[in-house]
Parts: C-alpha cells; structure tokens; sequence
C-alpha cells in the first residue's frame, strides 16, 4: 500500500522528468485556446505515412506528461516546435500526473 510520503516522492519524481524537457503549450480546444501549460513531448512510435482526404501525411505518437493539474482532453489540438498534434487518449490514472497520448500530423 502506498503511503502518502510514497505518492509524494513519485510526483516530486514526475515533475523531475517532465521538467528536465519541458515545453510550454497552448492547447486549442473547440475553437478556444486555454492558457499555456508545462509538458513534456516524448516520441513512443515510429513516424508513419498513410493516405488521406487532404493527401499523404506523415504521423508519429507521443506521450504528452503533465501535472496533475494538467487541463488536456482528447481531441484537443496544440503545436510544438512547428508540429501540429492532437491528443487520442488520457491515461485513466492521474494520482501523480496526467499522461496524454497525441498524433503529431505534420
């Protein structure tokens, strides 16, 4: 059973990975941009190409660490470093960080 100095550590350990890459982003959500929040952007797949309306694009998946606080939904859409990606999933369990998964679409 985890104590709560355990779950104090492991998000103290979080916020160290998050921050040792951290970007700012501003998510855009219906329309509506919030205001910028701390991530880290981690690659988890290899970039892929496939066919679609609007031609051939190129996508990659990553992992988008917040903190607790972090105000992240799916299909929310941010740009880092001149790449667009949307977000596909929140991981469920948010006790010591909110983890998103996104496409980068370039």
């Amino acid at each position: 059973m985890l104590t709560d100095a355990d779950r104090t550590r492991m998000r103290a350990e979080l916020l160290e990975v998050r921050n040792d890459r951290a970007v700012s982003i501003v998510i855009t959500r219906a329309g509506s941009s919030l205001a910028a929040q701390t991530v880290r952007i981690a690659r988890i797949a290899r970039g892929r190409t496939f066919q679609s309306g609007q031609g051939r694009e190129q996508r990659a998946d990553v992992i988008v660490l917040g903190d607790v606080n972090f105000d992240v939904r799916v299909n929310d859409d941010f740009t880092s470093a001149g790449t667009l990606y949307r977000i596909v999933f929140i991981r469920p369990n948010k006790d010591f960080a909110v983890t998103a998964e996104a496409e980068a679409v370039q």
